[in-house]
């Protein structure tokens, strides 16, 4: 830089639930935006460390937002030093100190988890959804295929219903083929019904021991045979089970749904709003609360359109594999605070 008079160092450290919620690339942005250099990084104590250096205005910038951190973080307490530039750093990084970007990853999760606290949640959402999005993202970003992608998320699907649970959740519904997926390449829809058949087959006895109602919804007339024959078993053996209850949407579109249900009310008069609600693939379930997107996205998707309609929305930057259980709870306990006003 010009004036190197003014260039300084700033070393900073910050304590919190910091790791695996994306501060560090936020830092990097901020200080890419004030052209600043150095680097960011993990630490194994839970801390992030932060070395920048520049002019002292946007040194100072930077440290004015990791005071406040980003959207999922938060800042219990910082501390920061002022040292003369050492003009080493041609630009701004994320550090893994050596490490691969995998087990920085795992370490920072892991860090994540002991932040979110075990307390008892008072207030749970009836009805979670979940659009379990970045599967296929977070298995290209490893060198892994697309269906190990899959397979990971769907045991994850698992790990989430049983925490849903323990926080007294009683229904639980995920989104796992749309009626647009049918669009993708014709190798990864076979794979993804072989795993969808082999899943119900591997937890069959987990849901029988849960006490847990499973159900589908979306059309039936286009799955696998065999796929089917799965589901109306597991459906049929799990009937008595009134407290959990868990879905799964294979084949489900919002207004897919919607022309179903519409075909079946077109002979009635005086259509009521109950009268559509029956005829929806998830009549008996209570209309979804709160909504849970992972990888980023800021959308539906056109899921249960009429029954979302009061749902509260919760978006996670997480690929849906690396969406954990502590990350549940921890989106439930935002989901605790929230003031649902219904309309009023």
């Amino acid at each position: 830089m010009e004036n190197s008079i003014q260039e300084k160092q700033l070393v900073i450290h910050i304590s919190g639930r910091v790791q695996a919620v994306f501060v560090r690339h936020n830092i990097k942005r901020i200080a890419e935006q004030y052209t600043l250099t150095g680097f960011t990084q993990n630490l194994p104590d839970g801390r992030i460390e932060v070395v920048a250096e520049g002019e002292e205005i946007c040194l100072r910038h930077l440290l004015d937002w990791c005071y406040r951190g980003s959207f999922l973080a938060r800042v219990d307490s910082l501390s920061f030093t002022w040292k003369p530039a050492s003009r080493v750093f041609k630009n701004f990084s994320i550090s893994t100190r050596g490490q691969s970007i995998i087990k920085d990853e795992h370490q920072a999760l892991k860090h994540l988890s002991r932040r979110v606290v075990r307390r008892v949640i008072n207030k749970v959402p009836q009805h979670l959804l979940i659009i379990p999005d970045g599967n296929r993202r977070w298995a290209k970003d490893r060198g892994m295929l697309v269906w190990q992608g899959h397979e990971v998320g769907a045991h994850n699907t698992i790990k989430l219903a049983e925490e849903a649970k323990k926080l007294g959740i009683s229904f639980f519904t995920i989104w796992g083929f749309s009626t647009e997926n049918w669009n993708r390449n014709i190798i990864e829809v076979k794979q993804l019904m072989f795993l969808f058949e082999k899943i119900l087959e591997e937890y069959k006895s987990w849901f029988i021991d849960h006490k847990i109602q499973f159900h589908h919804f979306g059309r039936k007339d286009r799955l696998p045979k065999s796929l089917l024959e799965s589901i109306l078993h597991l459906e049929q053996k799990t009937k008595l089970f009134t407290k959990y209850h868990f879905a799964i949407a294979l084949d489900y579109g919002g207004r897919d749904e919607l022309l179903r249900a519409v075909e079946q009310i077109k002979g009635l008069t005086n259509i009521e709003e109950d009268d559509i609600s029956k005829a929806l693939d998830s009549y008996g379930f209570p209309d979804p609360d709160f909504i849970v997107r992972t990888s980023g996205e800021q959308r539906t998707s056109g899921i249960m359109p009429w029954q979302s309609v009061y749902a509260e929305l919760y978006f996670s930057p997480l690929y849906f594999p690396d969406f954990s259980p502590a990350e549940l709870r921890f989106a439930v306990q935002d989901y605790e605070f929230r003031q649902r006003r219904m309309g009023h």
